[in-house]
């Protein structure tokens, strides 16, 4: 090997071991690692490679939670708020406690006795459960539903969609649609 060429190894080895070009392909919503990532670039300022993949890696698991009607017909004596509905924390990621707060309106004078969860994970039923309730709750009362659980981390990654259905004496009173990504 010539001089030029051993010259032009260590170089390459040097830069290529202690820093890291940033090349990103975004998917889903991680607009926050992706303007991190674009004011590094503006700034000509590189970091270890190490370092600049655990500071992506740690937002990865946050995903914001999303409410919407249940798809099909479903009774509105429960009328759910999307805009009001809410999650503490906000954001919704493994090994932590969520609580989902369905925030609405009762139209007529129920006893709500039932809380039914559907979870859907990439597209197919992943698990249900039922909860117990006993409220009485009057006409146009406003009516704020609390329900929580602990997202293990070993929970599989991928699209959530969690149907929340209200429910008295076995009947529907309104359904609420849960999305988010782990």
């Amino acid at each position: 090997m010539t001089r030029q060429a051993i010259i032009v190894l260590l170089l390459l080895t040097c830069v290529f071991t202690s820093h890291a070009k940033v090349i990103t392909h975004v998917q889903g919503d991680l607009e926050k690692d992706y303007k991190k990532i674009s004011l590094l670039s503006k700034a000509g300022t590189t970091k270890k490679a190490s370092e600049f993949i655990k500071s992506i890696l740690r937002g990865l698991g946050d995903s914001d939670v999303t409410f919407e009607s249940c798809p099909g017909p479903h009774e509105e004596i429960y009328d759910i708020d999307d805009d009001y509905s809410h999650t503490e924390p906000d954001l919704a990621k493994k090994n932590i406690d969520i609580t989902l707060i369905l925030e609405g309106v009762m139209i007529e004078d129920t006893h709500v006795d039932q809380l039914h969860v559907d979870v859907y994970w990439n597209g197919n039923l992943f698990h249900t459960e039922d909860h117990k309730l006993d409220e009485d709750i009057e006409e146009q009362e406003p009516y704020e539903l609390k329900f929580s659980w602990f997202v293990p981390g070993f929970a599989p990654s991928g699209p959530y969609l969690v149907d929340l259905i209200v429910k008295a004496a076995g009947q529907e009173l309104g359904c609420e649609r849960v999305a988010f990504k782990l």
